[in-house]
């Protein structure tokens, strides 16, 4: 009877035990938001205000190197600087030379264009109400300044919310450094700073000269300011954060990545034959450019850094009393870390004129500041012209009760590809084998299948490739990602949390978890597989991922803040290479410059926003002779080979294929089945020959620098070398002529040049 009763009722007890666990689940997370919201007291009485930072002052020079001169206005809390040079000054707030439309502007704009710094926070009693912003020029009610060597120490007040930043400007070379220290930002009320925008006007610039803003979209992007009235009326502004998005999930990391993301903290501006690049020195991870083309708000050109001085997170809301007598509807809502991000942020710009003052100048200037850093590190392998393949060695396919595997390359396959390569003349290579664990699982760091040869295939290619020193191999492993089937996963200490507590994750449809790994135990499980490597000298260590996110970590065994992380991916490339271990690295992300043997899978392209006029290779004129490096754009995938060997030219990328030893046809219905057309016996009459035009046309360049890239029509491109080769490209149907030189339709001609 009561069996019967309680069969009858199934359903309903089923309902209510989701929605005891739905309210245990919202429990926990209202609970843990709590904790990690500041409770200030609602006592703070905001002082009368004492500046007025719209009203006219004068710039008093504070400070001059030979080369640079500050100037002050300590009624604007603003700084000019001169470049002594050409005599160009330049204005870190709008005046009407900058902006002749500024008397007519409204007074909410004209006081944001005369900020200095403007700040965005968080009402910590009504934590659901939003975000708040404030600009100095209309909300800074206390200036004050303290002049230091080089330079001036401004702290701006912004009474209503009771927050204090300080802001230090210096000139240091050919340079503006402008610091914001963390143990400086003060706050009196219940209000809590999450962003400052620093400098949001300096070198912003109308339509009248030649120009455009560049900025870290993919590979790098620009924004021409003539093309301001083929622009869309709706243009929208973009926002590039460092390293991954501002609210950290696998959703983002997966689906929005190239969006959202920047490779390295940089923008640049050029009006004419002048520009301003900045880049940020320190705390680089937490922080974002904003870019603004001309048509969004304001007829006016202008990006800049966002610095991010307190992690922000998103709270899911289940419809249950929060305990304050509100009820929570669903959606989501913003939340902040209760403590600040404990460093400081430095941000550089350097003032760029005549020939230097494009992108191809602002790659020369980073590059040479991650030189002299030791950020950036030239390989023993550059000197010489390589192929870069990339081989499938097995996938899976679904069946009724198991997974079917799909075996596409062998180890000993894999052997007899690099030896008729040999064969063929070609001895430089750099090979990356991808899902060669067992089972397809590139969770697990280690594992050689037994379809591939197992331990003692993976022997033999690794001998080979300890012979045949050219002919590198790298085994591609996932350290950031876990799967739920990851052996030995322990979710409480290996896995990332966010700041709810709660794992960053997300759920597949077979019921499996894919997580992100807590960076000390991605460390630790890297210290597994270089001891697993060691009877395998031959073979280098292909990191998937850590080019590609950075993350802060709440997990309570070992917390990170973004840059700590960056640090310990760092350290876990350090500890590979310590080990006597080549890497090759996934991605582009700034912080692999130093420990990269080989790139693969570099940007040759932007996200393609509706501001966006075209692609430049910032990231390539930076590393390039120094890192050898391929495209994510295999010539076997292209729509046409032609076409996709100008890209490669144009960005100063080796040959790349991503190939299979067996037919392309065994991958149909499979978990790899965009892998179309890969076939080995099919692609290597073309390999070969694309090898050999590479290595008799560009052998010269290899190990030199990539010093100008310019675009001189829609699709026609010219590259110059520090020996003084240049390359011109056509990408259209039509034959085109510049300086003189006829480039024949798809197609390139090189000229001059030499050791």
């Amino acid at each position: 009877m009561v069996k019967d009763f309680l069969l009858s009722r199934l359903g309903t007890i089923i309902f209510l035990v989701v929605v005891a666990v739905l309210f245990l689940i919202g429990s926990s997370r209202i609970k843990k938001a709590r904790q990690n919201a500041i409770t200030y007291s609602n006592e703070y009485e905001a002082p009368e205000a004492d500046a007025d930072l719209q009203a006219d002052g004068e710039y008093v020079s504070i400070a001059n190197n030979g080369q640079l001169e500050l100037f002050y206005s300590d009624v604007k809390g603003a700084v000019q600087i001169k470049d002594l040079k050409s005599g160009k000054i330049y204005k870190s707030i709008v005046d009407e030379e900058v902006y002749p439309k500024l008397k007519k502007s409204n007074k909410q704009w004209k006081a944001h264009m005369q900020s200095a710094i403007t700040i965005k926070y968080n009402d910590l009693k009504k934590r659901d109400s939003g975000v708040k912003e404030a600009s100095a020029g209309k909300d800074c009610g206390s200036l004050t300044a303290e002049y230091i060597e080089n330079g001036v120490r401004v702290t701006y007040g912004f009474l209503t919310p009771g927050i204090y930043i300080t802001v230090e400007y210096t000139i240091e070379g050919n340079e503006l450094v402008v610091r914001v220290p963390y143990e400086k930002i003060t706050e009196l009320s219940k209000f809590a700073v999450t962003t400052i925008a620093v400098l949001p006007y300096l070198g912003a610039c109308g339509n009248e000269n030649e120009g455009y803003i560049f900025y870290p979209d993919g590979s790098g992007a620009v924004t021409s300011f003539e093309r301001v009235g083929e622009r869309s009326a709706n243009a929208k502004m973009a926002i590039y954060y460092t390293y991954s998005n501002k609210a950290v999930s696998l959703e983002n990391l997966l689906n929005n990545y190239e969006r959202y993301t920047a490779a390295m903290p940089v923008f640049g501006i050029k009006n004419g034959d002048s520009a301003v690049f900045g880049y940020a020195s320190e705390g680089g991870a937490n922080t974002g450019i904003g870019v603004y083309p001309s048509g969004v708000v304001l007829d006016l050109n202008r990006a800049g850094f966002e610095v991010y001085v307190r992690n922000v997170y998103n709270v899911d809301m289940y419809s249950i009393s929060s305990g304050d007598g509100n009820t929570a509807t669903g959606g989501i809502v913003q939340r902040v870390d209760k403590q600040l991000i404990p460093e400081d942020k430095e941000i550089r710009y350097a003032f760029l004129d005549g020939d230097k003052a494009n992108y191809s100048g602002m790659a020369d200037v980073y590059r040479e500041y991650l030189l002299s850093t030791g950020q950036l590190v030239k390989t023993d392998k550059v000197d010489n012209t390589a192929l870069a393949l990339q081989l499938l060695m097995g996938t899976t396919k679904e069946g009724i009760v198991f997974d079917e595997y799909v075996t596409m390359t062998t180890f000993d396959q894999a052997v007899e590809i690099l030896d008729g390569l040999k064969m063929q003349g070609i001895t430089d290579t750099e090979l990356v084998l991808t899902s060669w664990q067992k089972g397809y699982n590139d969770y697990e760091y280690w594992g050689p299948d037994r379809h591939l040869g197992g331990k003692s295939g993976l022997k033999t290619l690794s001998d080979y490739a300890a012979a045949n020193t050219g002919m590198r191999v790298f085994i591609e492993s996932d350290l950031i990602a876990a799967s739920s089937e990851t052996s030995g996963l322990d979710r409480e200490k290996d896995v990332a949390y966010n700041g709810l507590n709660t794992e960053v994750a997300i759920k597949y449809y077979d019921g499996t978890f894919k997580y992100l790994r807590n960076p000390a135990a991605l460390r630790k499980v890297n210290e597994k597989m270089l001891d697993k490597y060691e009877k395998y000298s031959g073979l280098g260590i292909g990191y998937y991922d850590i080019g590609y996110y950075a993350y802060p970590d709440f997990n309570e065994w070992h917390p990170y803040t973004k840059t700590e992380t960056v640090e310990e991916l760092k350290n876990t490339m350090a500890d590979s290479k310590a080990a006597g271990k080549k890497i090759a690295v996934r991605g582009q992300n700034q912080y692999i410059f130093g420990n990269a043997d080989y790139i693969y899978r570099i940007s040759d392209s932007n996200y393609g926003l509706s501001i966006t006029d075209y692609a430049v290779p910032f990231v390539q004129m930076v590393i390039s002779g120094l890192i050898p490096y391929s495209s994510g754009n295999a010539g076997n995938l292209s729509y046409d080979l032609q076409t996709q060997k100008l890209q490669w030219i144009e960005f100063g990328s080796m040959p790349m294929f991503y190939l299979t030893y067996e037919s392309a046809l065994k991958l149909r219905d499979t978990y790899a089945d965009t892998l179309f057309s890969s076939t080995w016996s099919d692609w290597e009459p073309v390999v070969v020959d694309t090898y050999r035009e590479f290595k008799e046309n560009f052998g010269s360049l290899a190990g030199l620098r990539m010093t100008e890239h310019k675009a001189l029509s829609e699709k026609s491109r010219r590259i110059t070398y520090e020996n003084g080769t240049k390359i011109y490209l056509n990408y259209s149907d039509k034959d085109e002529t510049f300086d003189g030189i006829m480039i024949p339709a798809k197609d390139y001609v090189v000229i001059g040049g030499g050791r």
